[in-house]
């Protein structure tokens, strides 16, 4: 009994001396991988058991990275698998073209095609994830392909990078992406024959412009007041991260439908399109939202009925607004004049938006007291001017000629001053106006500042391809060089 409990004791002994052994060892593993500087990304991380040169992060994205033979497309895509490997919102794939079947040609903007197709072999999971380990999942996804983008720079990319830096910041908040209010992007093709550059995304079966049209009466107050309440809760999201979206309009509100509501809606296309050397702030984002409000509202888009052009410019510079047709809730139209005041500074922020339509909502949701649609020939859809242009154009040459009619018309005045009409101006230094015009305050000091208000912040459907302009003093990790490099300007 005596020698089996010493035997017992011995292999105890032993066991006991291999565990330490084990545990040794495997310090000493640990020591030998202390972290350093990665020759790839310049992080400091643990490196690779393969290769100490670079980090375990990059050596694995490197095995496991379809390269496009682009160094601008490559690099970004390394960038966003490689920058948070332990996050998943925001990781980007490239996909050869062929993995795509079924294209359909479905619509056209200023600069871009967008197409339906079948994505093969898909690596996107169910909630909106790159996940590598996905085998046959076919897909449906919307094509963006960008006219003339064969000679890509950074500069085509930068859709892609205001989406990456939403995504890391409050795009992580939630553990599906599709739940968010912003428009997801999957990754990058090229198009075989013409190399232009092709976003891959989400397909929705709408967007606000073409639900407006096709079922306005059918939508009632609360189902409107809804959407708006998904739609601005989306831009405060983005103005939260310092984002401005510069190209807000009902085109660029995609609708997904569900079972339990008509609509769910995402802002797409973050801020590829700006004017033309103007800095936008958030104040023309809730502009831009002001008329969307008015659209859905009237059922039309705005100045649908005029010629998109200079004279057209002019006018809203001089403080014309779409007029007051319809009844609306309580509020809304108080609202709606708040987002398009003409002083940028009076207008509220995305966060005050909010909250009031949470109120307006809550108020149009009692039982006594939903708003009627009111049938009439000034509100619901209809043809729109032939000159009324809404896809995206180069505008700043119209704002140039617009400010030298302006000047011109100007210097007229003076040089021959109607006496009666000087007196009334400087006395009563206001003009009255209808519910679709703001008066002026001086003839001087701001009409002079009212061609900068439209270039700024107006007519936000004929826009420019332009440089990346994110706000960057916003919180965001020391070593994001990437971003910083590429959006460190125009501020």
């Amino acid at each position: 009994m005596e020698k089996s409990i010493n035997i017992k004791h011995k292999i105890d002994s032993l066991l006991s001396n291999d565990a330490l052994s084990s545990q040794s060892t495997q310090t000493t593993i640990k020591l030998k991988r202390k972290r350093k500087k990665c020759s790839e990304c310049n992080k400091i991380r643990i490196p690779s058991i393969e290769n100490h040169q670079i980090c375990y992060t990059c050596f694995h994205a490197k095995k496991r990275i379809i390269q496009s033979g682009n160094k601008v497309i490559d690099d970004f895509i390394r960038y966003t698998q490689t920058n948070y490997p332990n996050k998943n919102n925001g990781k980007m794939m490239f996909v050869p073209y062929d993995k795509f079947i079924n294209i359909e040609f479905i619509g056209e903007g200023g600069f871009s095609k967008i197409y339906k197709a079948t994505w093969i072999d898909c690596k996107i999971s169910y909630i909106g994830a790159l996940d590598y380990s996905l085998r046959g999942s076919h897909k449906t996804v919307a094509l963006k392909k960008l006219t003339d983008s064969k000679n890509i720079t950074s500069k085509e990319l930068n859709e892609l990078k205001m989406f990456y830096h939403y995504s890391l910041n409050e795009g992580s908040k939630i553990d599906d992406i599709h739940d968010g209010y912003v428009n997801v992007y999957y990754g990058i093709t090229q198009d075989p024959v013409t190399q232009d550059l092709i976003f891959i995304m989400p397909y929705y079966k709408s967007d606000l412009t073409r639900y407006i049209t096709k079922d306005f009466y059918d939508i009632s107050w609360y189902d409107k007041m809804d959407s708006l309440y998904e739609i601005i809760n989306g831009l405060s999201k983005i103005h939260d991260v310092k984002i401005i979206h510069r190209d807000l309009h009902s085109g660029n509100i995609l609708l997904n439908p569900s079972i339990d509501k008509p609509w769910n809606a995402k802002i797409c296309d973050l801020g590829s399109k700006v004017l033309q050397g103007k800095k936008y702030t958030e104040a023309s984002d809730i502009y831009s939202f002001g008329m969307i409000m008015w659209e859905l509202m009237v059922g039309r888009r705005p100045f649908w009925d005029r010629n998109h052009n200079i004279e057209l410019i002019i006018e809203i510079c001089d403080g014309l607004r779409p007029p007051i047709v319809t009844n609306a809730p309580n509020g809304y139209i108080d609202l709606m004049k708040e987002c398009w005041h003409p002083d940028p500074d009076k207008r509220p922020t995305a966060d005050e938006v909010l909250k009031k339509f949470g109120v307006i909502t809550e108020n149009e949701n009692t039982i006594c007291s939903h708003t009627e649609i009111i049938r009439s020939s000034d509100i619901g859809p209809v043809a729109n001017n032939p000159s009324a242009i809404y896809k995206s154009r180069y505008l700043s040459g119209m704002i140039k000629s617009a400010a030298s009619t302006r000047s011109l018309r100007s210097q007229s005045i003076i040089s021959e001053p109607d006496q009666f009409n000087f007196y009334q101006r400087n006395s009563n230094n206001k003009r009255k106006l209808g519910d679709n015009q703001f008066g002026n305050k001086s003839d001087n000091g701001t009409n002079n500042k009212k061609i900068k208000q439209i270039e700024d912040e107006n007519n936000d459907y004929v826009t420019k391809e332009l440089k990346f302009d994110i706000d960057i003093n916003s919180k965001q990790s020391k070593d994001d060089g990437y971003i910083t490099r590429e959006i460190g300007f125009d501020i």
